[in-house]
């Protein structure tokens, strides 16, 4: 995944905010559990958020309990008592995304990069493997968007038809498959939110190495981008509302009007200061 779908810590309560680290958490030692001790490197605040929302909009019991973070033992942290095969989903997930995330590094990154992803690649090919075995549907629908997300950037085609393969990977994870349901369309808008703003923050790298990008040629990047995003996080929120949600709210609220918003802040500075 790409590490733009997080919380808005400033804008969140200690106790949601505690929770969603406490998600986190949870998902750190089950990635481990699952895929070895060095899986959890690949952990994202992603994930966790497909966590709270599968959790959110199921009937589930959670608990939550005191526990300590395995990396720094004398750290107090919660963990969550849930539905395990969430969190086991989660990780396979996590595996498989950042398999194929490493895939498509081999293919755009410079030689140095290139050559140390292709170091990489037999631990990622072992664990994916294994996720694979377990959640073939997963590994299925993101090998064949990924390759229709090539296909479009061979051909250059506009910023709707780039954005739809990711859209269609999260909408299917969100909604666990159910693609007539309205938590695909808010997964869906979510991944094109999640891919512009990924096209957005790569985008002066893109022109410099001559790489696909889906703003390329516009005139105002920040205002096109802004724009663009925007919409996309509107059409989200207006799905939101007929999307029955039992529990975490507060979390999911603040991720979707307060959590992306402030992604795409931070790269508009960044590009702003790049500028100077």
């Amino acid at each position: 995944m790409f590490g733009y779908v997080t919380v808005y810590k400033p804008e969140l309560k200690i106790k949601d905010y505690d929770t969603y680290k406490g998600v986190y958490c949870t998902l750190c030692k089950t990635m481990q559990k699952e895929y070895g001790i060095f899986s959890r490197l690949l952990l994202s605040y992603d994930a966790t958020f497909y966590v709270v929302y599968r959790m959110a909009v199921t009937d589930s019991r959670t608990k939550l309990s005191k526990s300590h973070c395995s990396f720094s033992p004398c750290k107090k942290c919660l963990k969550i008592e849930s539905d395990e095969d969430i969190f086991k989903k989660a990780a396979g997930i996590t595996v498989i995304l950042s398999y194929f995330k490493l895939c498509d590094n081999i293919k755009d990154e410079n030689w140095c990069k290139k050559t140390i992803y292709k170091i990489l690649k037999p631990y990622f090919s072992h664990i994916c493997k294994k996720a694979k075995s377990k959640y073939p549907d997963i590994f299925d629908v993101v090998q064949e968007y990924m390759g229709k997300q090539a296909e479009t950037e061979k051909e250059f085609q506009t910023i709707d038809i780039s954005a739809d393969p990711t859209g269609n990977v999260l909408g299917y994870i969100l909604s666990d498959g159910d693609k007539n349901s309205t938590d695909f369309k808010f997964g869906y808008c979510l991944g094109r939110t999640v891919y512009l703003l990924d096209a957005f923050d790569d985008f002066k790298k893109d022109v410099k190495t001559n790489s696909f990008n889906p703003f390329s040629g516009t005139d105002n990047i920040i205002k096109d981008a802004s724009f663009t995003i925007n919409m996309s996080i509107g059409e989200m929120i207006e799905y939101l509302k007929y999307i029955e949600i039992y529990r975490f709210k507060n979390i999911i609220n603040n991720v979707v009007f307060y959590g992306l918003k402030s992604r795409m802040d931070k790269i508009i500075i960044k590009m702003r200061g790049e500028e100077r």
